[in-house]
């Protein structure tokens, strides 16, 4: 897994940041509390997933992060320790998606897939679907295991949320990014500077915004260069 102490450190700051969120300094206006909130939680986030992507390169390790992960986000949830359970979370869901899809790496889905979760997205938002508020989420949902906290500061308030399926699908996205020879840092950076645009543009016009389609072109940006290449490679087959 490359230096599993450093994914360690990693993982360990972004719970900790998640523990003592709530006891932060209050933040005024209210629109910058949300985006520091939004800012710092999808930061955590995408590092648990930057830290634990290595050991998705072997199967054990990856089966291991996904079923292990989950057993634990099960009990966080029954227990209900809210946000606490966002990184845990993260890497489980994270893990689930680059699991499924371990068996389906080809130039094709690298392309395709983002397209493909960012439309549904789109058509599940404008027609009142499950995607998450990604910002101004209001009162926490206790013990919610399908979607990922962002706490507010100090006010004890949800400061956004993501779904579980932005965190499965940016899983997906890495694992692809990692096989098909795309570049796995600028990918995180890309999927998290996507997540913030779509809370942004949630906080500034009051209205709920699809993650996934931020995410994808987070993704696709990243590797802006490299896409003339594989796209020659998927009209090869």
């Amino acid at each position: 897994m490359g230096r599993p102490w450093a994914s360690l450190a990693v993982v360990a700051v972004a719970q900790a940041y998640f523990l003592v969120a709530d006891r932060l300094p209050a933040i005024e206006p209210v629109d910058l509390s949300l985006l520091v909130a939004g800012l710092c939680g999808s930061a955590a986030i995408f590092a648990c997933l930057a830290a634990t992507a290595p050991a998705w390169d072997a199967p054990r390790p990856l089966a291991i992060l996904t079923v292990g992960g989950l057993a634990v986000a099960v009990v966080l949830a029954v227990a209900d320790v809210g946000a606490a359970a966002t990184p845990v979370e993260a890497i489980a869901f994270g893990a689930l998606g680059a699991t499924l899809a371990a068996g389906l790496v080809s130039p094709a889905m690298a392309l395709g897939l983002p397209v493909f979760v960012a439309v549904v997205d789109v058509l599940s938002t404008v027609a009142g679907g499950l995607s998450e508020h990604v910002a101004n989420a209001g009162p926490p949902k206790g013990g919610d295991l399908l979607t990922l906290e962002l706490p507010d500061w100090h006010s004890g308030l949800s400061g956004g949320r993501l779904g579980l399926s932005d965190a499965v699908f940016a899983g997906a996205f890495l694992l692809l990014a990692r096989r098909v020879g795309f570049r796995p840092r600028a990918t995180v950076l890309g999927m998290w500077l996507g997540t913030l645009a779509a809370i942004t543009l949630a906080v500034l016009t009051g209205h709920a915004v699809p993650a996934l389609p931020f995410i994808a072109a987070g993704y696709f940006a990243a590797n802006a260069d490299r896409l003339p290449g594989l796209f020659e490679a998927a009209r090869r087959g």
